[in-house]
This record gives C-alpha cells, sequence and structure tokens, in this order.
C-alpha cells in the first residue's frame, strides 16, 4: 500500500455572470472540491463504494471528482471543463467528457 499527496485543479465554464461578474467563485469551487477530496483522504481507496469494482488509478479519480462535482455545480449553471489531477510535480492525468 501507499499514498499521494494529490492536487485537484478544476476547470470550470458557464455562460451566465452573477451580479459581481463572476461565473462562480474560486473559493466556492475549492471547497466544494475539497469536501469530496476529503471523503478520500487517508482512506484504502479499494474499499471505498466509488472503488469497490474500478481500479483507483489517477484517471478513474479524476473521472470520481468530475462526476460527484458536476451533480452539484450544474445545480448553479456551471458545467465542469476539466478536472486535473496530480500525482506529483510532473506526473497528471486530465479527465473530461
Amino acid at each position: 500500500m501507499h499514498g499521494h499527496n494529490w492536487k485537484v485543479e478544476v476547470e470550470v465554464c458557464g455562460n451566465k455572470l452573477d451580479n459581481i461578474g463572476m461565473i462562480i467563485d474560486f473559493k466556492e469551487i475549492k471547497e466544494l472540491t475539497n469536501n469530496i477530496v476529503n471523503e478520500l483522504d487517508h482512506q484504502f481507496l479499494n474499499d471505498l463504494q466509488p472503488f469497490k469494482k474500478i481500479n483507483p488509478t489517477a484517471e478513474n479519480i479524476a473521472k470520481y471528482l468530475y462526476c460527484e462535482l458536476s451533480k452539484i455545480l450544474v445545480k448553479k449553471d456551471v458545467a465542469i471543463k476539466s478536472i486535473k489531477l496530480w500525482e506529483n510535480d510532473r506526473s497528471a492525468v486530465t479527465y473530461s467528457e
């Protein structure tokens, strides 16, 4: 077993700006992302429901984050363009639909 210190990069898009000219505040994206990531942190990923039948590769973790964030952000008229998951300073994977 081994662990990683992941870095998550979320790219969003939208076609409506709020009253101060933002699609969504970066702080809100960070908070929503951290809520999902915290459920995975310090866990044996193979034991968690999303990864019982699929390998918790960087690609599958990025897809999971994409899907979970999409469920939340669609209610705010915001779409996720991509999730980039960094395993270290030189290795990353990008998931988009």
